[in-house]
Parts: structure tokens; C-alpha cells; sequence
């Protein structure tokens, strides 16, 4: 990935070498004043100067049809046309980045310094010109631009950059590639700070990649209900902006987003889920180092008690509570279903205390059980820490082990504690269970396959 920003870099310094690059090249659409796109971008221009414009749409046809009726304004009215987001929706017909950058330069972010922006732009640069008129590097290269002119002229404003969304019905439609290619590069783009990545792509088409008639009318633009997948992924995104709160950090969603490898196994997860969307998995494992170890040193375990399962693993070696939720709320689950939901949770957050952690899981089961209201959800407790028990984080674990047992039920939700079995007579954790006293080996492992395979539906 670093190489490829690097590769990015070397490209814009090359355009003042080598001569222009179109797709960085500021240009009007129209230069005719009488024209509709001139007469459109007069009246925006005139708007955000005389009002305040919180939230802006920006992009082309795709984003103009948030404003038609049958397409996206019952969507817009009901969410995005009130307080506290009150939308300019500045999306134009047949745009290119060339021409949002010219609008942007030229007035339409001049008189107010929006919040947050969604940007959706590139369809038409690979629509209308072919890779020998322009090469996906070009068009990222105009994304990267339009970028930096709103940076420029508006610093503080948050830009979430959504992916190109798909072209054709089927996934073999040539286009495809190219924009895949393009969408790749733009993850380069941003930093999970001031500019998010987003993909709605895997929501709105099927495990074969098939962009269906219900999302899409024509198999480019969106209809309805594409429109309410996108706009439920921006509220999850614009509500810590427009309705911030007093939450502890701990208990906020973080992204790893500048960790190549944390992206990478975003990615491989993502893909995972979205294979499984129209067959339900029996299982998935979700949380921390010891998730994913169910793929590591829980595989002979697996295929032990599981095997007969569809799995999906959505463990992260690393990631705190923080990083769970976040992964809950926008990328892990998106429309996938499960029968069986397994939260391991907790290894990485030893500095919280037991109350400040139960405070965090509260979040993080909350979100799971809105993404995952069917499933029959085990809540593992933490394991033992500590070779002998003095040692001072057993206190703590045990106490927040006595608070995740409140949230079983008995019927939908399952409390699953195997610490008597990993620690000897004396209290004392083996190193055949755990060399290291934190992450576990096989056997640990098929222990808690064995008193996990009669709690499963």
C-alpha cells in the first residue's frame, strides 16, 4: 500500500513534467452561462453563501438523485433535509472529477465551511473514456484532487470518500475492474481521521456480485432502497460529528485505519462476509487475538467440535473494544446473518478497569445484538492472566466475569466460562494451556470447543 501512495506522489509531480492530466484539470461542465449545469452551479454557489450548509452531498448523477422523487428525496427529506444536517445536495449529471474540482474552486465551498461532506465521484471518468484515455491512476489522481481543493478550502471539514459504486448488472461487466482498481487506490486516500473511506458496494450487491433491480434501477444508479443503505451508513457515520457526547473514549468506535495490516485483514473479513450473504453461516467467531486464533491454534479444535459448520472469523489480533465496535458498526456484519454469534473480548484492554471495560462492552453487545438480533450470541469470559492466582489481574477479571454473566438470559444469550478447567487444583494456568499467560495454545483451545459445541444452535 505504501509503495502505491509512493507510485501516487511520483504521479502528481510528473503532470507538471509531462504536461496535464484531464482529470486534475479544473474545467466547467458547460461554459455556456444559459446552460443548465452553469445556471445549477449559480444558484448553489449563491445558496452556501447565504445559508448555512452543515452537511453537503458531493458528486454527480448518482448524488443527484437524492433529490428526485422515486430515487432518493423521501431518503433525503426524512434524514438529511432537517436539523441538525440540512443538506446541500451538490451532485450534477454526467460530472467527472475535473469538473467538482472547478465547482470547488469556483465558489460552491466559498461562504460557509461545511461539517462533513460525502464524496462520490469517479463513475464518470471510467464511463466516459476508456484506459487508453484515461488510466485508473489518473482518476484516482483527480479523487486525490478534489480532495485537497475541499481541504483546502474548507480544513476542518470531515470528507467521508465513498467507493465507486458497481457498473453493469453482473460482476463480469468490464468496467468492474477498472473501478475495482480505482476503489483500491482510494483507500490510499484517506486517513480514518479527517477523511473516511466508505463502500457501500458489498450491500448492495449479492454474494455473486450481482447489483439486483431492487437497489439499482438501470444497474448504475441507485433506486429507493439503495439510496436508505446509504444514507443508514452515513447517519452511523455523521451522528458523533452532528450529536456529540460525553462517551469515554474507551467506548467510542476507533478504526486502525492507518495499519496496512489491520486493512488487509479488514479486507479478507469483508470479503468473507459478503460470500456468505445469501447462506447463512453457522458460526462466527468475533473479537480479539483469541478470535482469531480459532484459526490459528483453535484449528484442530475446530475441526474437531465444528467441523459440519459454515465459520467465519472476524477475530483481529490487537484490536481493543474500540476497534470491535467499530468493526460492528460499519464494516464486519453489513447484511450478513448468523445462527451462532461468539464475542471474545478483552484481551487487549488490560489498562481498563472492570468497570470502565463492562462500560465498553455494553456498547459493543449493543451493537452486536442490532446487527445480529437472531443469532444465539455466547458472551466468553475473560480467560485467566497470570501464572499463579495473586497475581493481581485475576481480581479484576473475575470481576468483570460476574458482570458478563449478566448478560445471558438463557434463551438468547450465553455466558461461557472455562477458566476452572484451564487452571490446575492450585489456581495455577499451565504453560501447556498459555506459555505466554495471554494467548492460548490448542488444547486451551478444545476446551472451549468442547463446552462450546452443546450451547450452539
Amino acid at each position: 500500500m505504501k509503495k502505491s501512495i509512493l507510485i501516487l506522489t511520483l504521479l502528481v509531480a510528473a503532470v507538471s513534467t509531462f504536461g496535464s492530466i484531464r482529470a486534475i484539470t479544473p474545467v466547467p461542465q458547460s461554459e455556456s452561462a444559459s446552460s443548465w449545469w452553469y445556471q445549477r452551479f449559480l444558484y448553489d454557489k449563491e445558496y452556501v453563501k447565504e445559508n448555512e450548509v452543515p452537511f453537503m452531498f458531493v458528486g454527480d448523477s448518482i448524488t443527484e438523485l437524492w433529490m428526485v422523487d422515486g430515487r432518493g428525496l423521501s431518503v433525503l427529506n426524512k434524514y438529511f433535509k432537517k436539523d441538525p444536517y440540512n443538506a446541500l445536495v451538490a451532485g450534477y449529471s454526467a460530472d467527472r472529477t475535473e469538473h467538482v474540482i472547478w465547482r470547488m474552486e469556483n465558489g460552491e465551498l466559498d461562504g460557509h465551511k461545511p461539517k462533513a461532506i460525502s464524496l462520490m465521484i469517479g463513475t464518470n471518468n471510467t464511463w466516459h473514456y476508456d484506459e487508453s484515455q484515461e488510466a485508473p491512476c489518473d482518476t484516482v489522481l483527480g479523487i486525490r484532487s478534489c480532495i485537497d481543493t475541499i481541504k483546502r478550502k474548507s480544513p476542518k471539514t470531515k470528507i467521508f470518500l465513498f467507493a465507486i459504486l458497481p457498473c453493469g448488472r453482473s460482476g463480469n461487466d468490464p468496467r468492474r475492474a477498472r473501478n475495482a482498481v480505482v476503489n483500491d487506490a482510494m483507500r490510499e486516500l484517506c486517513d480514518g481521521e479527517s477523511v473516511v473511506f466508505c463502500e457501500i458496494n458489498n450491500q448492495v450487491m449479492d454474494c455473486n456480485g450481482y447489483y439486483g433491480e431492487d437497489v439499482s434501477y438501470d444497474g448504475v444508479h441507485l433506486s429507493t432502497p439503495g439510496y436508505t443503505i446509504w444514507a443508514k451508513n452515513l447517519l452511523k457515520l455523521l451522528d458523533p460529528i452532528f450529536n456529540p457526547d460525553d462517551t469515554p473514549e474507551y467506548s467510542r468506535p476507533l478504526s486502525k485505519a492507518g495499519e496496512d495490516w489491520w486493512l488487509e485483514r479488514l479486507y479478507e473479513t469483508r470479503c468473507a462476509t459478503v460470500s456468505v450473504v445469501s447462506s447463512r453461516p453457522s458460526l462466527v467467531f468475533f473479537g480479539d487475538d483469541l478470535a482469531q486464533g480459532w484459526e490459528d491454534q483453535g484449528q484442530e479444535a475446530v475441526q474437531e467440535y465444528f467441523s459440519r459448520r459454515k465459520i467465519v472469523n472476524l477475530g483481529f489480533e490487537g484490536d481493543a473494544i474500540a476497534q470491535m465496535l467499530w468493526r460492528a458498526k460499519f464494516a464486519n456484519f453489513s447484511n450478513m446473518k448468523t445462527y451462532n454469534l461468539v464475542i471474545q473480548a478483552g484481551l487487549i484492554d488490560s489498562e481498563l478497569t472492570s468497570e470502565e471495560f463492562l462500560d465498553a462492552f455494553s456498547a459493543l453487545f449493543a451493537e452486536a445484538r442490532e446487527a445480529q438480533p437472531l443469532a444465539r450470541t455466547i458472551v466468553m469470559g475473560l480467560p485467566p492472566r497470570g501464572r499463579t492466582p495473586d497475581d493481581p489481574a485475576r481480581a479484576r477479571i473475575a470481576a468483570i466475569n460476574e458482570g458478563l454473566k449478566e448478560y445471558a438470559d438463557g434463551e438468547n444469550v450465553f455466558y461461557l466460562d472455562c477458566n476452572d478447567e484451564l487452571l490446575d487444583e492450585k489456581g495455577v494456568l499451565p504453560e501447556e494451556y498459555s506459555p505466554d499467560q495471554i494467548h492460548f495454545t490448542a488444547e486451551a483451545y478444545k476446551i472451549w470447543a468442547k463446552a462450546l459445541a452443546p450451547i450452539l444452535r
